[in-house]
């Protein structure tokens, strides 16, 4: 059977766990994670996404075979357009491809987006792929469990620590703007702790994995669109 996904996953050893979107048991369907040498973090998440080289996320595009292909950092956005023309089959860089569909149902200041790094997505580069989004950005902490381990590319996991790291966050962001009725999760690390999202907010979640779910019904296991 063909694959329905392939995901171009960033060269990192940090811990997948189901949820994340380069997590083999976040799938009904089958899928194969394709490892693009050389693409960092610290690469990615930049402020400068220009100075990217790209050419590793070019060449895993072409060969990919399935009938969705994604990526493993929401950053990527910013080479949405110049990826997708270098395939037949759906490219979706990133939930953030899904904002112009939020931002036709809700107002800019009715949607949170949640990202690894607000500092770096609030940089001009990326105005292009938020379009004048005025609505809230939070960011991880860059104290926060999570972010280190990501960041630095950790071995070990601490899921109740991040658990909490992400309450914590969560609850602070709604405090601070309690008309927010739809979240986006730019972080393709971030769906595992949706549950721990769910504890303060009962409105719309719109992640790497609805928008995946969205455009190959049944990938997704049901628990995590939840």
């Amino acid at each position: 059977m063909a694959d329905a996904l392939v995901v171009l996953q960033l060269d990192t050893r940090f811990p997948r766990v189901p949820g994340d979107i380069a997590c083999p048991e976040t799938y009904s369907l089958p899928m194969r994670i394709e490892i693009v040498p050389k693409a960092q973090v610290a690469d990615v998440v930049s402020a400068d996404p220009e100075a990217l080289d790209i050419t590793g996320f070019v060449s895993a595009v072409a060969a990919a075979d399935a009938k969705v292909v994604s990526t493993s950092c929401g950053f990527l956005a910013y080479f949405q357009k110049a990826l997708a023309a270098r395939t037949e089959k759906t490219f979706l860089s990133s939930a953030l491809v899904a904002l112009p569909t939020l931002r036709a149902r809700f107002r800019d200041e009715e949607i949170l987006i949640l990202t690894f790094d607000a500092q770096v997505l609030g940089a001009p580069a990326y105005s292009r792929a938020l379009d004048g989004f005025e609505g809230p950005v939070v960011g991880l902490k860059k104290s926060m469990h999570l972010y280190k381990v990501i960041s630095e590319d950790l071995k070990h996991l601490d899921f109740q620590q991040a658990e909490a790291d992400i309450d914590e966050l969560v609850c602070s962001a709604l405090s601070r703007s309690p008309g927010i009725r739809a979240i986006l999760l730019e972080c393709t690390n971030l769906p595992p702790y949706k549950h721990i999202i769910r504890r303060h907010f009962a409105g719309e979640i719109t992640d790497c994995l609805t928008v995946l779910e969205s455009a190959c019904a049944g990938l997704v296991k049901e628990e995590f669109l939840r």
